[in-house]
């Protein structure tokens, strides 16, 4: 559902650039979305769902007026996952502690963060393009190799 996002990227845009109300039509949004998702897979494990109700949690959090410049974020990565289908939020998930089986180290960190977003990557192990799993949900199956 890539038209969610755009949607939320101009909602977060107009908040920024307009008027604090669509920041908040951002949140209702994003809030749909999470609810959508968690009642579809019946479980917060999925990324996707992870990954709404992250965002959704960060766009309350900066709402406040002295941090709202800081929505420049989740909106830049929001363009990231649109333009370039690297979805920042789901790598960051996969370091998670109930995400991950392996310990932390810098060399995963390295490889989740700077690993190009490419289906059939054998780098990272990621489906090719025939696969029915979104862009971010492979993602984040890059710290799990």
């Amino acid at each position: 559902m890539w038209w969610t996002w755009l949607v939320t990227l101009l909602l977060l845009v107009a908040g920024l650039l307009v008027s604090p109300v669509c920041l908040l039509a951002a949140i209702a949004l994003s809030a749909a979305q999470s609810a959508y998702l968690l009642q579809k897979y019946k479980s917060a494990a999925p990324y996707a769902v992870q990954i709404r109700i992250a965002l959704t949690l960060l766009l309350v959090i900066l709402f406040p007026r002295a941090w709202r410049w800081l929505n420049w974020l989740p909106t830049i990565g929001i363009i990231l996952r649109l333009v370039f289908a690297y979805c920042m939020m789901a790598r960051l998930l996969s370091l998670m502690p109930w995400n991950r089986t392996q310990p932390m180290s810098l060399a995963l960190v390295q490889r989740t963060f700077l690993t190009p977003p490419k289906r059939g990557n054998p780098e990272h192990g990621l489906p090719t393009n025939d696969s029915p799993v979104g862009i971010c949900e492979l993602e984040a199956r890059i710290a799990a190799r």
